[in-house]
């Protein structure tokens, strides 16, 4: 959720103008200063696989990018220090990547990335928002080319478990198939099986045991709901049982945007989650934790300046109540915001008493509220709350009742 806005625009690139206006009004604030420091990069040397290289996510080796594990140890302990309590809870932040004191790449123009982060929300709803908000960017950045979602998911700590023995298993049983060169690469780290682009390396892929098999119970349940949301929000995806990202810490979903014209098609964001970075960096529990890079600095774009807009307090604060209603949501917010109308949201809250007492506590004047019989009924209930006058309106007139009022 928006805090409030400071009086003077930040003056950016308006690449990253445009990422913040759309991560703004899905609830993502700036992320407070943070850089990489000293004990950050020796914490990451301490179970980082020693044969994984991080590169950057959109270069030559991108397969093997899972995002910068020195960022994410960073960000954890400054929301483990209490450093972002003044946020909205769950936290929902972005910045301009790389951080400082990034030791993989320089922070020239064409290595910078636009990031989202959400820290302290486990429900599928937070993959919801968060390929939501990288899908509209990149929708908006590469309006010529045709977008896909491509996702996995590798579980929690069991499942991954599970899913590796079986990989090391299948990789033992075909050994003799395997090429000599990749064979010794596949010994020290089996996850290699899905970065090897040898021919006959590809006909094993395909036939590899796949993640999403070994998932548990609660693991396949939030997969689906994830998928769910997809669906509702008419994004195109496929499942890509070749994303397994980095064993060290990823964890559940993962994801790319791939953008193609003419047949070629590019890598164009990345996400995961990893929620295991507290519990193997400072042996705490598990803080959920999901992240996004998206590339939006093209070397052959021009690069112009640009204020990123004040934007006024919303006048609105959007209420869901019930899983049909929470399927619908994200889809009314983009609606909301294509039609230029900030609106206040907490999605990842579930009672409708809490959702009611920030609106007060905002003092949000109109509150627009979906709950199942709205969701069922396309409408939402549009409620003053200073007098507690209320109306219901359909979807299709919703845009047009709020400009008026």
């Amino acid at each position: 959720m928006p805090t409030k806005p400071k009086k003077k625009a930040t003056v950016v690139s308006i690449k990253y103008a445009a990422g913040a206006a759309v991560a703004t009004h899905y609830g993502f604030v700036p992320m407070p200063e943070i850089s990489i420091e000293k004990e950050h990069l020796t914490k990451a040397k301490t179970f980082l696989e020693g044969s994984i290289k991080e590169v950057h996510p959109f270069g030559d080796n991108q397969a093997k990018f899972s995002g910068y594990l020195e960022e994410k140890i960073a960000i954890i302990q400054s929301y483990m220090e209490k450093k972002m309590n003044h946020l909205q809870q769950p936290v929902m932040i972005y910045y301009e990547g790389p951080l400082k004191g990034n030791p993989h790449m320089k922070r020239g123009l064409k290595d910078r990335t636009f990031n989202l982060e959400i820290i302290g929300n486990s429900k599928p709803i937070a993959e919801a928002i968060i390929i939501e908000t990288s899908y509209v960017i990149v929708k908006e950045r590469y309006e010529e080319e045709e977008l896909l979602v491509e996702l996995n998911s590798i579980g929690d700590k069991d499942s991954a478990t599970r899913y590796t023995r079986e990989l090391s298993l299948y990789f033992k049983k075909h050994s003799s198939e395997w090429p000599a060169e990749c064979r010794n690469k596949l010994k020290k780290d089996i996850f290699e099986i899905f970065n090897c682009c040898h021919e006959k390396c590809l006909e094993l892929q395909e036939n590899a045991p796949k993640s999403i098999s070994y998932l548990s119970e609660p693991g396949r349940r939030h997969f689906m709901e994830v998928l769910e949301y997809l669906d509702s929000l008419q994004i195109p995806y496929a499942i890509n049982h070749k994303l397994i990202g980095s064993r060290s810490y990823c964890s559940g979903t993962l994801f790319e945007i791939q953008a193609s014209k003419k047949e070629i098609s590019h890598t164009v964001a990345i996400g995961e989650r990893y929620n295991s970075v507290s519990k193997k960096v400072w042996g705490k529990k598990d803080i959920p934790a999901i992240g996004a890079a998206i590339s939006i600095y093209d070397a052959h774009l021009k690069t112009e300046k640009k204020r990123i807009p004040v934007i006024k307090k919303p006048k609105f604060y959007f209420i869901q109540l019930g899983h049909d209603a929470k399927l619908k949501s994200l889809q009314i917010l983009e609606t909301l915001r294509q039609a230029k109308i900030p609106v206040y949201q907490s999605l990842s809250k579930d009672k409708l008493l809490g959702q009611i007492a920030s609106a007060e506590k905002m003092e949000i004047k109109y509150v627009l509220i979906m709950g199942q019989k709205e969701a069922i009924e396309n409408s939402v209930v549009v409620r003053n709350m200073e007098t507690r006058s209320q109306n219901t309106v359909d979807l299709k007139d919703l845009v047009a009742y709020l400009k008026k009022l």
